[in-house]
């Protein structure tokens, strides 16, 4: 299948190929993402998801902005309606979308960050290639060909937060919390394998906070020992997620999801110390539906 911007977000597309999102998404719960996939299941767009794509699509162009901004109207704008002769009139932007305003402005004050932004390149470029025998496709937000450089664009609650990793055990980064070092990880091979080498490229976030002031970073996730950490754990995960994808194997639920908990299915009264984590007795399966027709064998 040839991806195109037209067709790159379509079910087709995610049948066909892995991402990261929906890498992401099976780690985090293999219900749910099958859900998504076989289209029972669509999660809200929340305000900080529309605000991340109001953000992303000015710094992609002016036409893909002005679509988004008409797309969802309604989210982005106030307006009052004349009870003369009905015609509406936009009177402002939601305080949200106020906030992307300022965050868009505080990027561009930068020189270094004006630099990226006005330096020709390839926007929202996409590319496929293979991880451990599996098609990948990527979409970069912007790719500086002639500086090998992969540019991403993240906003983000709070640059400087350390979250806690009950995993690990360890306070971590936004950029480790997020996911955004094994999706480093695997541009890199992607981009690697399109030039035919071994030279990893840069991948740089532009990071700007939600926040009243925003704030503003520029970080580099060149870090080949853990982008050999994240490659070994997709190598190690990937078997699985192929098996449940090909309905060979039942997809495990997480239990804390929005769709686990939508469909959670009450069969008896327990006691409420069943509650804890330690009287979980093992995974809890989603329900083994019939492979959906999805164009391939």
């Amino acid at each position: 299948m040839e991806l195109t911007r037209e067709n790159y977000y379509t079910p087709e597309a995610d049948w066909e190929y892995m991402s990261c999102s929906q890498y992401q998404g099976f780690m985090e719960c293999e219900a749910q993402q099958m859900a998504k996939l076989e289209g029972r299941w669509k999660g809200k767009d929340t305000t900080a998801f529309l605000v991340g794509n109001y953000f992303h699509s000015y710094m992609e162009g002016e036409d893909a902005h002005r679509e988004f901004c008409d797309e969802h109207f309604d989210d982005i704008f106030k307006t009052k309606v004349s009870k003369k002769d009905g015609t509406v009139t936009v009177t402002g932007k939601y305080a949200d979308f106020e906030k992307a305003d300022e965050m868009i402005e505080r990027c561009l004050r930068n020189p270094i960050v004006r630099k990226f932004y006005d330096h020709p390149g390839e926007v929202e470029k996409i590319l496929t290639g293979t991880i451990f025998g599996v098609p990948w496709r990527i979409r970069m937000d912007k790719y500086l060909k002639d500086m090998n450089i992969i540019l991403d664009w993240k906003t983000t609650a709070n640059i400087r937060e350390l979250k806690y990793n009950p995993i690990t055990k360890e306070r971590e980064t936004f950029v480790e919390a997020h996911g955004y070092l094994m999706r480093a990880a695997v541009y890199s091979e992607i981009v690697k394998q399109m030039l035919q080498t071994d030279i990893d490229p840069q991948f740089i976030i532009v990071a700007v906070s939600k926040q009243e002031y925003p704030d503003l970073d520029i970080l580099s996730l060149n870090h080949r020992q853990r982008w050999d950490i994240e490659l070994e754990e997709i190598k190690r995960n990937l078997p699985r997620f192929q098996e449940v994808k090909a309905y060979r194997q039942q997809a495990r639920r997480c239990g804390q999801c929005d769709y686990c908990r939508a469909t959670n299915k009450v069969t008896r009264i327990k006691p409420y110390y069943e509650l804890k984590p330690e009287f979980k007795e093992g995974f809890e399966y989603d329900d083994f539906p019939e492979k959906p027709n999805t164009g391939k064998s």
